[in-house]
C-alpha cells in the first residue's frame, strides 16, 4: 500500500515474521546481550550462566530479544529478580523506536508506523522493527546507527542507578 498524504511515499506492508536486514542489524545493539554483559560483571560463573540462560530463553526465533518476553516479570513486594532490571533498562525503547521511525511524518502515516514498530519491537525485537521501518520509508534516510546510539544511551542511563550489589542480591534471591 502506498500513501500519498505527504510528499513522502511509504511502502507499507504487513511485516509477518521478519529476518532483520544485516545492514540494519549491524547498527542495532542486542538488548539481551547488552544486559547480560552489564548484569554479570562481578558475578560467579554459575550465577552469570543463570542470567544468560534466562535472557536467551526469551529470545525470538530470529535471535533477537522481544520486549513482550518481559511482560510476565513480576514486581511483587520488594522482590526484584534480575530480569526486572532488564525491563527497567528497556522502558524507553518503544518511544525511542517510534520517534526514530516516524521522524518528519504526521497524521495517519505516523500512527500506522508507530503501531507497527511497537508491535514488532514487542514481538520480534529491535532489529526487526528497525528493518521494517527502513523498508517502509525507502526514500527517507533512517539512520540505524543513530537509533543504536539512542538505545545504548537510554540503556546506560536507565541502569545507571542500579548497583552491582543490587543485581547480585537479586540473583541470590531469584531461585529461592
Amino acid at each position: 500500500m502506498v500513501l500519498f498524504d505527504s510528499p513522502e511515499e511509504l511502502h507499507l506492508f504487513d511485516p509477518g515474521a521478519l529476518t532483520p536486514a544485516p545492514h540494519v542489524a549491524e547498527h542495532i545493539p542486542d538488548a539481551g546481550a547488552f544486559f547480560v554483559d552489564w548484569a554479570t560483571r562481578g558475578l560467579s560463573a554459575d550465577r552469570a550462566r543463570e542470567i544468560e540462560s534466562a535472557v536467551n530463553g526469551r529470545r525470538n526465533q530470529n535471535g533477537w530479544f522481544p520486549l513482550e518476553s518481559l511482560d510476565s516479570i513480576g514486581r511483587k513486594g520488594f522482590w526484584r529478580g534480575p530480569l526486572t532490571y532488564l525491563a527497567r533498562m528497556t522502558a524507553d525503547d518503544a518511544r525511542i523506536m517510534q520517534e526514530w521511525a516516524t521522524d518528519g511524518l504526521g497524521g495517519t502515516q505516523s500512527s500506522r508506523i508507530e503501531a507497527t514498530v511497537d508491535h514488532l519491537l514487542h514481538q520480534q525485537g529491535h532489529a526487526a522493527a528497525a528493518t521494517w521501518a527502513v523498508a517502509v520509508r525507502p526514500r527517507t534516510y533512517l539512520d540505524a546507527e543513530v537509533l543504536g546510539d539512542r538505545l545504548l544511551a537510554a540503556w546506560e542511563y536507565n541502569l545507571g542507578s542500579i548497583r552491582a550489589k543490587d543485581v547480585a542480591k537479586s540473583v541470590r534471591r531469584w531461585n529461592r
